[in-house]
């Protein structure tokens, strides 16, 4: 698969306590039930080993952000999001497709997340990687009680990324 990269200049790295302002920001902006700062707070935390909170930055500043946990060769998307004024520049596309390229280095291999039923914009971005309905989960979301789709990658070292115009650096 091919990855386009937008021409922007960016950096993907791991997510920091100096970062959390920009990610809240963008949280918050994103979500209808977003995290709270003591959820990512805990979450960078030594006590969560298996939890990974990246973040995508343009001039220094943290545009986009992605959370998983992997445990063994499972592994869990919690929360994919890009600030508003950096939508619809392929910039999520990136942010996924590095994180599998990490989560496949780690050892994972089973992906899976949920999304809403009504967000086909992402929905739509997930099966560009080969994600498929598993399951719904009735009432998954708690504002306003909308059912998810469980999207499962089943073995992502059957994926192959190559980055087209790697203006990006990451």
């Amino acid at each position: 698969m091919k990855i386009e990269i937008p021409e922007i200049s960016v950096e993907f790295a791991s997510m920091t306590e100096d970062d959390l302002s920009a990610v809240i920001e963008i949280e918050q902006k994103s979500f209808s039930s977003p995290w709270s700062r003591r959820t990512f707070h805990e979450g960078l935390s030594a006590k969560y080993p298996h939890a990974h909170f990246l973040v995508c930055k343009h001039q220094d500043n943290s545009i986009a952000y992605i959370n998983f946990v992997l445990v063994g060769e499972d592994c869990h998307i919690t929360n994919l999001a890009v600030a508003l004024d950096f939508r619809r520049l392929g910039v999520a596309k990136y942010m996924l497709a590095k994180s599998l390229d990490q989560i496949k280095y780690l050892g994972g291999r089973k992906v899976f997340l949920e999304v809403r039923m009504s967000n086909i914009v992402a929905q739509r971005l997930y099966r560009q990687f080969g994600f498929r309905i598993n399951s719904i989960r009735k009432k998954y979301y708690s504002d306003n009680d909308e059912d998810a789709y469980v999207l499962w990658l089943e073995d992502i070292r059957k994926i192959r990324l190559e980055y087209v115009n790697e203006k990006l650096q990451g």
